[in-house]
């Protein structure tokens, strides 16, 4: 297993510089925009791009076809794979977090406990859509994954964010702000359990889709 995380952050390293330039890019359209949801953005964005990166490291380096050769447990390549995804996830929810204590410092006119709820939130979210991208990386390949990525998760985001801009649906924008708003002053405890329970077992559910899916491809 040991072997199999240092082949894929061999293969993955050389994805960390565009990954720390899009971290910058982020990070200034924060601070010069006023907008910390930039930063949830990060996490969510990158996270979701995860899988196809990481098949497509391990296709450009020949990895791919060497794995289906080598007397290795399947599972174990598949494995390495999502403990990959969530070390590396968890590394840019650290960043996104530093980030915004600094953002907050710097404009303390929304507080720091709104944003870490938020990028909190977004964390939730980009584990829900991580572990599904994956399952679909392994059954459809790097190219058709991206496809469908776009269809699945870029249309709705930019849909939504048309709602919220010009205003399509009021009621839904509202809808949205009096969710937050009661957010604020429930107790949160046993709701963020509960959704964090859900993501794992969501990401549990599509390892054991993948594993499925590897155990039966052909070299």
């Amino acid at each position: 297993m040991k072997a199999m995380l240092y082949a894929d952050w061999m293969n993955f390293r050389q994805s960390i510089r565009s990954m720390l330039f899009i971290l910058a890019v982020f990070a200034f359209a924060a601070f010069a925009w006023s907008r910390p949801m930039f930063f949830i953005m990060i996490v969510v964005m990158l996270s979701i791009l995860l899988p196809a990166t990481l098949c497509a490291s391990d296709q450009a380096y020949g990895w791919d076809k060497l794995s289906l050769s080598l007397p290795i447990l399947r599972h174990e390549v598949v494995r390495s794979k999502y403990l990959m995804g969530l070390l590396v996830n968890l590394t840019l929810l650290a960043l996104a977090a530093a980030m915004t204590v600094v953002y907050s410092l710097v404009d303390p006119s929304i507080s720091m406990m709104e944003n870490m709820l938020s990028l909190f939130g977004g964390e939730l979210l980009s584990l829900l859509l991580m572990g599904p991208m994956f399952a679909v990386t392994f059954k459809f390949g790097v190219e058709k994954s991206r496809y469908i990525l776009i269809a699945v998760v870029w249309i709705p985001i930019l849909a939504m964010a048309g709602i919220v801009k010009f205003g399509i649906i009021p009621g839904i924008v509202d809808a949205i702000k009096q969710g937050f708003n009661r957010l604020e002053t429930a107790p949160i405890v046993l709701p963020t359990i509960a959704a964090l329970l859900v993501c794992f077992v969501v990401y549990a559910i599509s390892y054991a889709v993948s594993v499925h899916t590897y155990q039966k491809k052909e070299l």
